[in-house]
C-alpha cells in the first residue's frame, strides 16, 4: 500500500516535470474540431449494427453531463454531416479536413504520452508512424465501442437488470477499459499490461470524482449567461482538458508501475 501512494505521488511529480498540463491544452484546442467526425463516423459504422437513432440517443446519454444545449449543438452537427454526405456534397477537401484534425489530436495526444514514458520521437519519420499509429487506434476504437455498448445496453441489463447500481459500475469498467486501450493501442512501445490497467484504473477513479466537481462548478459559474453561445464552447474546452489532465495522469502512473517492485522479479 505504502508503494502505491508513493507511486501515485511520484507519478505527481513526473506529470509536472514534463510540463504535461500543456499537452493537455493542445489537445483540447484540437479535440473539439475532431469531435464531430469521429462521432459521425462511430454512429455510421455503430449505426449499421445496432441503428442510428438508437446510438445517437446512446451517445447523447454518455454526453449529458455536458449540459443539453452543448448535446443539442453536436447532435445538429452531426446531422449536418450526415446531410451533406448523402447530397455527396462532402468533398474530398473537407474530407480531408476533418480527418486531419482527427490524426492532430490523437497524435498531440499521444505526443504527451511518449514524453511520460521516456520515448519521445521527432521529426517527419516519426510523425508518419504517430499517425498511422492514431488511424490504427481510431479502428480499434470501433471495435471497443461495440462491445462496449453491446454489454452496458444489452449483456448487463439481461444479467443483472437495469438499475442504477448496475449502470454505474458498467460505467465505470467501461471507462476503465477505454483509457486501458488508450495507453495500450495509441503508442507503439507502451507499459506493461498491468501498468496500462492500473493507470486506467486512477483514471477513471478520478474521472469520477472530476465528473462531481466539474459538473458543481459548471452549475454554480454562469458561464453561459457571461459568455452566451461561446459559454457552450467553453464548457466543453474544460470538459476536455479536465478529461486529458486525467488520461495524462493515469499515463504517468502506468509509466512509472514498472518501474517500482510491486512484483518479485522471476529469474529467466
Amino acid at each position: 500500500m505504502v508503494k502505491f501512494f508513493y507511486l501515485l505521488f511520484d507519478a505527481g511529480k513526473r506529470f509536472f516535470e514534463c510540463e504535461i498540463s500543456y499537452y493537455a491544452a493542445a489537445f483540447s484546442y484540437y479535440a473539439p474540431m475532431a469531435l464531430i467526425p469521429l462521432l459521425f463516423l462511430s454512429i455510421s459504422f455503430l449505426g449499421f449494427l445496432y441503428g442510428d437513432t438508437f446510438i445517437t440517443n446512446v451517445f447523447s446519454s454518455w454526453g449529458s453531463v455536458l449540459g443539453e444545449d452543448l448535446i443539442k449543438i453536436i447532435k445538429s452537427a452531426i446531422s449536418n454531416i450526415g446531410l451533406e454526405n448523402q447530397a455527396n456534397n462532402f468533398n474530398f477537401i473537407g474530407t480531408s479536413f476533418f480527418i486531419f484534425f482527427c490524426i492532430i489530436a490523437l497524435n498531440t495526444l499521444s505526443d504527451g504520452f511518449h514524453v511520460l514514458w521516456g520515448n519521445e520521437r521527432r521529426g517527419f519519420k516519426a510523425w508518419i508512424f504517430k499517425s498511422l499509429r492514431s488511424v490504427g487506434f481510431i479502428l480499434v476504437l470501433q471495435i471497443y465501442l461495440t462491445f462496449s455498448i453491446g454489454i452496458e445496453f444489452f449483456i448487463a441489463p439481461a444479467f443483472f437488470g437495469e438499475n442504477e447500481i448496475t449502470s454505474s459500475l458498467v460505467l465505470f469498467s467501461s471507462t476503465t477499459l477505454f483509457f486501458f486501450t488508450l495507453y495500450r493501442f495509441l503508442v507503439m512501445k507502451a507499459p506493461s499490461l498491468k501498468g496500462c490497467f492500473v493507470g486506467a484504473l486512477v483514471s477513471s477513479i478520478l474521472f469520477v470524482l472530476a465528473k462531481i466537481l466539474v459538473g458543481s462548478y459548471i452549475a454554480s459559474t454562469p458561464v453561459l449567461t457571461l459568455f452566451g453561445a461561446a459559454g457552450l464552447i467553453l464548457v466543453l474546452l474544460i470538459w476536455i482538458y479536465v478529461w486529458a489532465l486525467l488520461i495524462y495522469y493515469g499515463a504517468a502512473v502506468a509509466g512509472l508501475y514498472d518501474k517500482i517492485n510491486f512484483v518479485k522479479p522471476t529469474n529467466k
